[in-house]
């Protein structure tokens, strides 16, 4: 135990990042907005707001709208009587209904609108509206056409990319909206019981892109790879895997942490051939992440992302010692770092939503393999339904047979009773 700690504890990444956690959630050090709106006209007197969205667009609960974060050019409003434009600088969140986000979205209700407008990230876009309390409210949106810099016309292929992807899944059904949300965090084709089952069953992080799917889609692209290209590509192709994928789904708290995580263990692996303490490397990339983005330090994702993980640095080797006596060593591995997330994420959990799911550490050795199974089969039947697209049917029946295990497993740990606080 004595080495443990000392092995854990000593490092100043770790004294740093604890010392830090204490601060800043006790309220006794503040988090400062990193790009704070700045204009001329007071954020609560706007009524356009032109500039270049940052965040792919999120759902909110009642399906009504979206939140997008918009970077800012300029501003207008009206101040005693008088019609003002100013420039802008900041970020700010809009709410935008869905009849705008979705009316270029397959088989949506709005998607027959001729005068569609791309709400993408990297896409340059005037909102007409009002603020309210922290959300600019927006009731109508312009495409801004202008000369594209090189980045934006890549951001507008990933656009591209992303209905297009969006097109095939919606013609998967059921199936198409759960690989959606698993592949590109979208949930506009997910279905919203599928959502409550896994909330209810403990396996909301399945549906929140993080580690599990990052290294996934590394492990992927590095063993297809290795078989054609050979060893020596390994490396690069893992990297290409992990960057395509953080590329093409947007940036989100866990994402990101597993971003910096799998790159350092990758780059230490390759240049120095040492093996590095992991709960070591966890710290550092969480006092980074504080750095970059301290928008983030109190969202629920952020929390629970890392405390997850922490658990099963910390606590995943004493739950191992337990179950490795009565489970064979790939169960007992599996129910070991589920007991070591749950260790963490359940408190937390209670203290973030007052209420938390008991099951999960069963749930998450029962459906997270089958997840894996799905999308690897998911992989196969999208690489082969964009060569040769009159099999999509046919593998979209083969999905959605995937897809109700996976659902009828999930509602079977659904079924145990929440702990409410």
């Amino acid at each position: 135990m004595v080495e443990f700690l000392k092995e854990n504890f000593l490092s100043p990444f770790v004294l740093v990042a604890v010392v830090f956690c204490i601060f800043i959630y006790s309220g006794f050090l503040k988090s400062k907005e990193r790009f704070p709106y700045k204009s001329l006209i007071p954020l609560e007197k706007i009524e356009t707001a032109s500039g270049i969205v940052c965040s792919n667009p999120s759902k909110i609960s009642s399906g009504k709208s979206y939140v997008v974060k918009l970077k800012l050019s300029s501003v207008s409003g009206e101040i005693s009587g008088a019609k003002i434009n100013s420039q802008a600088s900041g970020k700010i969140s809009v709410l935008v209904p869905a009849k705008i986000v979705e009316s270029l979205y397959p088989g949506k209700l709005y998607s027959s609108s001729k005068n569609g407008v791309i709400i993408e990230e990297g896409e340059t876009i005037t909102f007409y509206g009002k603020f309210s309390k922290s959300f600019f409210s927006a009731e109508s949106a312009e495409q801004l056409q202008q000369p594209q810099s090189l980045k934006q016309k890549i951001f507008r292929f990933r656009a591209f990319c992303r209905f297009a992807f969006k097109r095939l899944m919606y013609g998967w059904g059921s199936a198409g909206g759960f690989i959606l949300a698993l592949l590109s965090g979208s949930r506009e084709y997910t279905d919203s019981s599928l959502c409550e089952t896994f909330r209810n069953a403990g396996l909301s992080h399945v549906l929140a892109l993080s580690g599990m799917h990052l290294s996934f889609f590394s492990s992927i692209a590095g063993g297809t790879g290795k078989k054609i290209l050979g060893k020596k590509f390994d490396f690069w192709l893992r990297l290409f895997g992990i960057l395509f994928f953080v590329w093409f789904a947007g940036l989100s708290p866990s994402l990101f942490r597993a971003l910096l995580c799998s790159l350092i263990l990758l780059f230490c692996g390759i240049f120095f051939c040492v093996q590095v303490n992991f709960f070591k490397v966890l710290c550092f990339v969480f006092l980074l992440h504080c750095m970059i983005f301290p928008d983030d330090i109190f969202s629920a994702a952020f929390i629970l992302s890392y405390g997850a993980l922490a658990g099963i640095l910390l606590f995943g080797n004493a739950f191992k010692h337990i179950f490795q006596s009565f489970f064979p060593k790939k169960i007992s591995d599996s129910l070991s770092a589920s007991a070591g997330a749950q260790s963490v994420a359940f408190p937390l959990s209670l203290a973030l939503f007052k209420s938390a799911a008991p099951g999960g550490i069963l749930a998450s050795v029962a459906v997270c393999p089958l997840v894996s199974i799905f999308l690897t089969f998911s992989m196969v039947a999208i690489l082969f339904s964009f060569m040769i697209p009159f099999l999509s049917p046919f593998f979209g029946v083969i999905m959605n047979f995937l897809y109700q295990i996976i659902k009828l497993t999930a509602e079977l740990f659904a079924l145990l009773p929440l702990v409410e606080f």
